[in-house]
């Protein structure tokens, strides 16, 4: 019997969904049904196959790879308030100092972004901040939360679920992780484009390595919908 996007439970909410099916070209398609415009691969991401079949694509720090949603259709992922919900597949490699998952924002003025940093220590954070220009008490123009062990050269499922007013709670392969928050506070209305694998200007933080199915939902996922997300895709990564 065949099962219709819609009546997935995991699909409810959800605004983005980029499956990466198209195997070649400059643009790839939002699956989704607001159906965003075509999602530009900027400076030729590589398509590639891995072992079990899937197709992914590939991000060269060094050649300044990104994708890009401009503003104007980009508008539902601006997230003032309520709850929202993100997730990729990720194999980052070679890592730097830190690189960009997504995120729509200006620094230290408004909007939201996902970013991992590898730390002098060898832990490995997956940061999630929200910008302000200067409407919070403490006069701080930037509020966020972290979790770690993002260990580089391994694929992971990367959820992030936001509950209205409060803290992010970031889940990796379906297991909940522990946070260590600083207030999350709303973001402020954003009017840059949306960004996957760099930085908001576009010149740096360049993400390096592999990517599959970027998503993002008007809701915040329970573990149950991440536990089933997971465990529906888990074996094309052999995890």
């Amino acid at each position: 019997m065949t099962v219709s996007y819609d009546s997935i439970a995991e699909n409810n909410g959800i605004l983005l969904d980029l499956p990466f099916t198209e195997g070649i070209g400059t643009v790839t398609r939002d699956r989704a049904k607001p159906h965003h415009s075509d999602v530009d691969l900027i400076n030729t991401p590589t398509w590639e196959t891995i072992a079990s079949g899937l197709g992914v694509l590939t991000f060269d720090r060094a050649s300044q790879e990104y994708l890009e949603l401009d503003t104007a259709n980009s508008l539902d992922f601006n997230f003032e308030g309520g709850n929202y919900s993100i997730s990729a597949w990720i194999r980052w490699e070679d890592p730097m100092t830190s690189v960009n998952i997504m995120g729509r924002y200006e620094l230290d003025h408004s909007g939201w972004e996902v970013y991992l940093y590898a730390g002098g220590s060898g832990q490995n954070y997956l940061t999630q901040r929200h910008h302000h220009a200067g409407t919070l008490v403490s006069g701080n123009p930037r509020s966020g939360c972290y979790s770690e062990g993002w260990t580089p050269e391994v694929w992971w499922l990367f959820g992030s679920s936001r509950g209205g007013v409060g803290e992010a709670t970031h889940y990796r392969n379906g297991v909940e992780l522990p946070m260590v928050t600083g207030g999350l506070v709303d973001p402020e209305s954003c009017a840059q484009d949306f960004l996957i694998g760099a930085r908001y200007t576009k010149n740096a933080d360049f993400y390096n390595g592999k990517m599959w199915r970027p998503r993002i939902w008007n809701r915040a996922l329970t573990e149950a919908d991440w536990v089933n997300i997971f465990e529906k895709e888990r074996d094309w990564f052999g995890v």
